[in-house]
């Protein structure tokens, strides 16, 4: 497992624990904080120490983004999609109504390019990701991918033309790009 670390350890201290207590509502996240509290004062190993920080300061980063969905208003749920999905020698186009769920995406493309079952994937839209999301500990801690895609690609800010990721099967770390070809009035 790589992790990258910057080139020196941070000072984990307990204010710092607070301040991140503050900006999270998640009772997970908390329980994660308040086992790190109790960490800095025992004798385990700073790199263990280094890792339950950055674990923490990337859920709080998770959570912010979702929070910033939540806000996001979209009127593309009426809109057909056409997709374009290419990599390792394939190819496939898909349609899709915006208000399908991007699992819905998901299960096309499994079906489009013969993907094994039963693994893990995500969308890389703009900023965000979407899909079954993992922490480097492999726990699974969000579902993202109840999101339709219509809102999920307004939200992103993309538009016709515009690129973006299929990740799947994260031991094989495969990589589709997938190309907005177009976007039509009205669900087909």
């Amino acid at each position: 497992m790589n992790i990258k670390m910057g080139k020196e350890n941070i000072k984990i201290t307990e204010e710092k624990l607070n301040k991140l207590e503050k900006q999270t509502k998640d009772k997970f996240t908390k329980k994660l904080i308040e086992d790190l509290k109790k960490q800095i004062k025992s004798d385990e190993p700073e790199l263990f120490k280094q890792l339950s920080f950055k674990r923490i300061v990337e859920l709080i980063k998770h959570e912010r983004k979702r929070e910033e969905l939540k806000k996001f208003k979209s009127n593309w749920y009426n809109k057909l999609f056409v997709f374009e999905i290419f990599g390792e020698g394939k190819r496939a186009e898909i349609k899709i109504p915006g208000n399908k769920k991007l699992k819905n995406l998901f299960e096309k493309i499994e079906n489009e390019l013969s993907l094994d079952p039963g693994h893990l994937y995500e969308f890389q839209i703009g900023k965000y990701i979407f899909g079954t999301v993992c922490d480097e500990w492999q726990e699974i801690f969000d579902a993202l991918d109840d999101y339709s895609i219509g809102f999920a690609l307004q939200a992103s800010g993309l538009k016709i033309g515009d690129l973006f990721k299929f990740r799947y099967d994260f031991g094989e770390e495969r990589v589709f790009k997938m190309k907005i070809l177009n976007i039509q009035n009205g669900k087909r």
